[in-house]
């Protein structure tokens, strides 16, 4: 056993003469990293000492307006930089605001179907099937237009399962719309907890959420 551990632990000669072409490689390959960086740094010193002999020989008028026309077009570029950043900022934010504006009534309209729903659920003039379908068609071709995209995937999300889910999930999906709309609208979700938007319309909200399955 020892015999053959001693065997395997024996360098052989085509390994050594492969680490040193190894070595050797990467020696010349350092080597030429070096001197090309030596090169450059040659090339760079070599043209700064040109540029300063030019304007060493240069008239002090010249320098100055060199100098000054310089500054101006620098200044002329940052200037137009600017001034495209904060047009198309505006243009964004029109664009949002006129977007605001155009989903205000839908919106308001599809909360008002959920009231609807809620308020005459407890009376005799419920809302039929085909009036609630109607409403909802409505709000889809709106959002279609002029929705956010974040609600048009809650909205997506929540009409192609809504009679698969439970209720506890089919409540959570459309609050989740509730807050995308609000969110669209230019309100944050800062502060709101599961259940605060429900529980509006919905007076045992909480309690449907934590029993049901």
């Amino acid at each position: 056993m020892k015999s053959k551990l001693n065997k395997n632990n024996i360098t052989k000669p085509k390994d050594i003469i492969l680490g040193i072409i190894v070595l050797i490689i990467m020696i010349f390959a350092a080597f030429g990293i070096l001197r090309l960086l030596w090169t450059g740094l040659v090339t760079l010193w070599a043209g700064i000492l040109n540029l300063i002999n030019t304007i060493s020989t240069l008239d002090t008028v010249l320098i100055i307006a060199l100098i000054s026309g310089s500054i101006t077009i620098i200044g002329l570029i940052i200037n137009s930089i600017i001034s495209v950043s904060i047009k198309t900022s505006e243009y964004k934010n029109k664009i949002k605001t006129e977007l605001r504006i155009k989903m205000e009534k839908p919106y308001a309209n599809f909360i008002n179907m959920l009231f609807d729903l809620m308020k005459r659920a407890k009376t005799s003039n419920q809302m039929n099937e085909n009036e609630i379908t109607e409403r909802m068609i409505d709000f889809s071709k709106e959002v279609t237009l002029y929705g956010s995209n974040k609600v048009v995937k809650k909205w997506a999300k929540y009409r192609t399962s809504a009679n698969g889910i439970s209720t506890k999930e089919n409540l959570i999906q459309l609050e989740n719309i509730l807050f995308a709309i609000r969110e669209d609208l230019g309100m944050k979700k800062i502060g709101m907890n599961k259940g605060d938007l429900l529980s509006l319309f919905i007076n045992d909200v909480r309690e449907t959420l934590q029993d049901k399955k």
